[in-house]
């Protein structure tokens, strides 16, 4: 994790190969691919940008399975990513598209909806 990460609760987005698109979460320890972090402003901003009325407890998983996502947590201490949710409906175009082109986005060769824990990033 980069000096601007280490203990930050950050979000950061890939891709799977079917274009599913997912979101994980670090809870401040977990991961970041060395692309994203290069880039993590752009992803600081996408997250900013997603409205989740229920920030800061259990239910924001589903905010974010609500705008089309698949949700990894980190599990404190140590890890691996766990999902936390999958998406309820396919996401907007508009965010599709953002994340598509989002500088630093990692593309996961697998699909999201197959995975239930991330312990590293191929």
């Amino acid at each position: 994790m980069t000096p601007e990460l280490n203990g930050l609760e950050f979000d950061w987005f890939a891709i799977d190969r079917n274009g599913n698109l997912a979101l994980f979460a670090t809870a401040g320890e977990g991961f970041v691919p060395g692309f994203v972090a290069e880039h993590y402003l752009f992803h600081l901003a996408l997250s900013d940008s997603i409205e989740v009325p229920d920030y800061g407890t259990a239910d924001v998983w589903k905010n974010y399975a609500a705008v089309g996502l698949f949700v990894f947590d980190w599990r404190v201490p140590g890890g691996p990513y766990e999902k936390r949710a999958s998406p309820s409906h396919p996401p907007d175009p508009t965010l599709i598209e953002t994340i598509a082109t989002l500088h630093g986005i990692p593309r996961y060769s697998g699909s999201f909806d197959a995975l239930q824990t991330v312990v590293d990033w191929p």
